[in-house]
């Protein structure tokens, strides 16, 4: 038999080698491949297309290729539209409005919710839920609806601002009256182009009401959990949940009668919602998912009991300022909750509302280990700079080096109306990466202090190693690709159009397409589809 054995030389230069690999670096010599490591939710359609931030992690990333050069754009827009009603049979015209967010069916065409165009001084007008043509942008499907104006409708993300699209590629969205719909797509009875039929319709302000809540009551942001209940906020921060038999069962969190789960914020202003929330797959197989709700106060984290009751799991404060800085919605974070993993944790990330604005980074699960805080890391991306507000979620994506993550913030100070970006005027500059390690090193690794981004929903493609963005120079908006391990290694950047409302975003998401060569960008007046080389 072959002696097989280590010769004691041979066995030394192991153990050598081992202690070498722990010597307390989680990175390894040389980049590896972004890998994606995102939960797929299973009452939304896959990954990472079935809502405005990608997935139930609001991740903002991509697993496939996004393009990374680029000659002569081909920019097209869709804004007014002329359709046969799906209800008449009959043609009519409609402005769409700034189609925010996009979430892709199928067949690859886009579902989204565009926030009509009100007229002088109208009290309410019309909405759209609508699928558009990925390659003639026509009008496919449609189902109008009647919104309300709101004192601050520019910046009001509440009444159909949010949605998300559900395992069988239906439209879920938080209407403007209280209810929540669940519309299927199906072909107009009377010769239009398709409708969308209601599968569900729950009156979730009416039911609160009903059970002894006072107050008035705007829906927010929805997203679905693990075991099938849809999680809803609301701007008042009453959340709650709607279970798969229908049953509605909500908390308010400016409720503080129990103060050792809840005790009651540092100051007068009760505690508001103005961000979407994210949902994980819980800390063990059979307990709830974890839904992360951010207010202008506190990071929360909630679970259901098995009847969909919610509760307040663990609460973080975090540093809100002293007022509502410029290019924000409200005082506080401005960011969406965005969980991620390293190895077998999870993690949850915000950015503050400090002086000096803050990336926090909070362990996520329910029971700490012994000696462990809930709040991991922190590091400021732009320094002490005090002209820094971020309006989004922070895009996570894995580290090319190991056990380690990357997150990007931007830079959304100075975008406070629509002439804040109109012709050559600007927002103030900054995009930021931090690297984040297993063991808490929490470094800022490279900062764009050129680029300017409003307010748009910048994404990162893992694939390509690009954060895709949109900015604005005093020559006009433009599409650019972000060196993903070094910001200020402009892959390309291109003109889209001139400095004008047709071509501003405001706050408006930006998505991939999957056939590697196409970027959305939601603007005022609709849809605008860039297409690149890769």
């Amino acid at each position: 038999m072959k002696d097989i054995g280590l010769t004691l030389s041979a066995l030394l230069s192991l153990v050598a080698l081992l202690l070498v690999g722990c010597s307390g670096s989680d990175a390894p010599s040389a980049p590896v491949p972004r890998v994606a490591n995102v939960w797929q939710n299973p009452y939304l359609s896959p990954n990472p297309n079935n809502n405005i931030h990608s997935d139930s992690y609001l991740s903002d990333s991509y697993a496939f290729a996004g393009p990374t050069t680029v000659r002569q754009p081909e920019v097209s827009q869709v804004n007014v539209a002329v359709v046969k009603d799906p209800l008449t049979g009959k043609f009519r015209v409609i402005a769409l409005g700034e189609c925010a967010s996009q979430a892709f069916d199928a067949q690859g065409n886009i579902q989204t919710i565009c926030a009509g165009v009100p007229g002088p001084n109208a009290t309410s007008y019309e909405r759209y839920v609508t699928t558009i043509d990925r390659t003639t942008l026509q009008i496919l499907a449609l189902y109008p609806f009647t919104k309300t104006v709101a004192p601050d409708e520019e910046t009001n993300f509440g009444g159909a601002g949010y949605f998300y699209q559900d395992s069988q590629y239906r439209m879920v969205v938080a209407m403007p009256d209280g209810h929540l719909l669940v519309l299927r797509r199906t072909p107009s009875t009377a010769g239009g182009i398709d409708g969308y039929t209601v599968d569900a319709d729950y009156d979730i302000t009416g039911t609160i009401t009903a059970q002894g809540y006072s107050k008035p009551l705007e829906l927010y942001a929805v997203m679905p959990d693990k075991d099938g209940n849809i999680w809803f906020t609301t701007s008042q921060a009453v959340v709650g949940t709607i279970t798969l038999t229908g049953a509605i069962r909500w908390i308010d969190l400016n409720d503080y009668s129990t103060p050792a789960d809840n005790p009651p914020v540092t100051d007068s202003d009760s505690q508001t919602i103005t961000n979407s929330h994210a949902v994980d797959e819980g800390d063990s197989s059979d307990g709830p998912s974890g839904v992360y709700i951010l207010t202008t106060h506190r990071l929360y984290r909630l679970g259901a009991a098995t009847d969909g009751t919610p509760s307040i799991s663990w609460f973080s404060n975090y540093d809100r300022g002293s007022k509502k800085k410029s290019g924000q919605v409200s005082q506080g974070s401005g960011t969406s909750p965005t969980i991620f993993r390293i190895g077998s944790r999870r993690f949850v990330t915000i950015a503050d509302n400090a002086t000096y604005m803050n990336v926090n980074v909070y362990r996520a699960e329910i029971t700490l280990q012994p000696g462990e805080q809930r709040l991991f890391a922190q590091a400021a991306p732009f320094g002490n700079n005090e002209k820094v507000s971020d309006e989004n979620s922070l895009i996570v994506a894995p580290g090319a080096y190991g056990a380690s993550v990357d997150i990007y913030a931007e830079n959304n100070y100075g975008n406070d109306g629509f002439d804040s970006t109109t012709g050559s005027a600007t927002t103030e500059p900054g995009f930021a990466r931090l690297h984040l390690r297993s063991n808490g090193s929490f470094t800022v690794a490279s900062v764009n202090n050129s680029i300017a981004v409003p307010s748009v929903v910048s994404k990162i493609s893992l694939a390509s190693n690009t954060v895709y963005t949109y900015n604005k120079t005093a020559d006009g908006w433009y599409l650019t690709g972000l060196d993903a391990d070094n910001l200020n290694n402009i892959r390309f950047t291109t003109r889209i159009g001139p400095g004008s409302n047709a071509y501003n975003n405001y706050y408006a998401a930006l998505a991939l397409d999957s056939d590697g060569k196409t970027v959305w960008v939601g603007t005022l007046f609709g849809l605008t589809r860039i297409q690149l080389s890769r």
